[in-house]
């Protein structure tokens, strides 16, 4: 192990069904960095967030609308 290692203590919290309501989005990414789910509000598909495109940019998908019908992992 490298002597530079540094470690990071994570406090875990427990999920409340409130905490995620039918309006959030929510992303499920695997131990290996890959997007495994998306969760998009209904609502939402036509006009989302700004901040939610630099999201998926990030993994690779520019038109939210390619997602539709796609099995993600």
């Amino acid at each position: 192990m490298p002597t530079n290692a540094t470690s990071t203590q994570v406090e875990e919290e427990e999920f409340e069904n409130e905490d995620f309501t039918a309006e959030d989005f929510g992303f499920i990414i695997g131990p290996d960095g890959n997007l495994k789910t998306l969760m998009i509000p209904e609502n939402l598909m036509e006009d989302p967030p700004e901040e939610v495109l630099a999201i998926l940019e990030l993994f690779g998908i520019d038109d939210i609308h390619d997602l539709e019908n796609k099995t993600l992992h």
